[in-house]
Formats: structure tokens, sequence, C-alpha cells
């Protein structure tokens, strides 16, 4: 998506629903990189947003910085929670179409006239409006930028190993160092310190399914 830049902005919503797979490609891509990532929480508002709190609860636990707005009903509280989050730093800004990129771009650079989506309710996902990464400064001194990117339905991480993965998730990688085996793959291993972790509830269902369907496609790109 883009390149020279301080930190990767996920945005996601209930309303559509985000797909926790796709967010947590996105996650290990920034981790890969070495390159610091936020979740943003729109349409904070929206009775919707209950759901989407409760599923971001397993990434708030491994110490994923996950903030809240309502860009479109509360913009002003939404400008004075992202501005300084956003000063000084080229930020990628990366979700699904319908989350609110174009809003958020249009709250924080009006003249960028981006246009803003409509969401398809039959599909419950958002019309794509972005067909391109288009980098705005965010002052007149160009020391802050967002980065737009294109609505992504789906997200590759081709540039890791599979064996790779677990080092990638931070709810995993706190439990390696307690395996029997030093290349146990954490699927189905004996004395494996991750399935242990499982076990007692330290890693949600959920993690455990998009850790087990990653590792078996990047498995399958190995060949």
């Amino acid at each position: 998506f883009a390149a020279n830049i301080d930190q990767v902005l996920v945005i996601v919503a209930g309303e559509p629903s985000f797909s926790e797979s796709q967010l947590a490609r996105a996650l290990i891509a920034a981790q890969s990189a070495d390159i610091a990532a936020l979740v943003l929480l729109n349409k904070c508002d929206l009775p919707q947003a209950a759901t989407a709190r409760e599923r971001l609860a397993p990434y708030r636990a491994m110490g994923v910085a996950v903030h809240e707005t309502a860009l479109k009903a509360r913009p002003e509280e939404a400008r004075r929670t992202l501005e300084p989050l956003l000063d000084g730093r080229a930020t990628l800004v990366l979700g699904p179409s319908g989350m609110g990129k174009s809003t958020l771009i249009n709250l924080l650079v009006p003249a960028a006239e981006a246009q803003v989506g409509e969401i398809s309710q039959a599909l419950n996902t958002g019309r794509h409006t972005t067909t391109s990464t288009r980098w705005y400064w965010l002052d007149e001194s160009r020391t802050g930028a967002l980065i737009d990117s294109p609505g992504f339905q789906e997200f590759g991480l081709r540039q890791v190993a599979p064996e790779q993965l677990a080092t990638l998730m931070p709810d995993f990688a706190r439990h390696l160092g307690q395996c029997r085996f030093h290349n146990c793959s954490h699927r189905h291993e004996p004395g494996c310190g991750v399935r242990d972790a499982m076990a007692r509830g330290e890693i949600s269902p959920t993690r455990v399914r998009i850790y087990e369907e990653l590792f078996d496609e990047l498995s399958a790109k190995r060949w």
C-alpha cells in the first residue's frame, strides 16, 4: 500500500461488520515490518458498536492500542481524539470499504474532498470509493501525513513464513519458549506451551482459528 510510513491506523466498525481475519492480517503485516499499529473503532455511537467492542477485547488484552470515535456523529470529539495520535507521523489508513476512511480524511484534511461512499445495506459492506493510494499532508509544516488506501477485501501475507507467524501474533508470542520442541508449530505437538495457553482460555478461539487458517495458507504458498 505504501512505503516510508511511521504507523498504520486500521479502521473498523460494527456496521458494516468487520472481518477479524483482515484485521489480524493487517496487524501481522505491520508487526513483520516493525511498524506501529493502531485500531480505530468508528461509529461507536451505534448499537452495533457493543458487539465490535467484544470482538476487539482480545486485541486490547494483547496490547494493541484500540481507540473509539464517531467520525460523523461527533466530529469535533473525533478530531480531539485523533490529532494527538497522528501529529508528526506519516500514517497509513487501512480498512475495508464503509468503515470511515474517507470520512476521516475529509475531517482532518478538508481540502482533500475525498469521496465518501454509502453503505450497501444489502451486502453489509461498503462501496469502493478510493481506487488509489493518496498522500495528504496534515499541516502546513508537512510534519504529519495521512495515506489513504483503497478499501481491501483480501490482505495477503506472502512475506511471512509459517514458522514466523506465531512470533508476529502477541497473544501467541508471549507463550513461545515454553514448548517441548524448538520447531513446534503449535498445532498438534505434545508439550506445547501455546496450546496449553489455548486450553486455559488465554488465547481466544477466534484467534486460534485465524492462526490455523493462516498457517495452512502460508505453508501452501511455499510449494
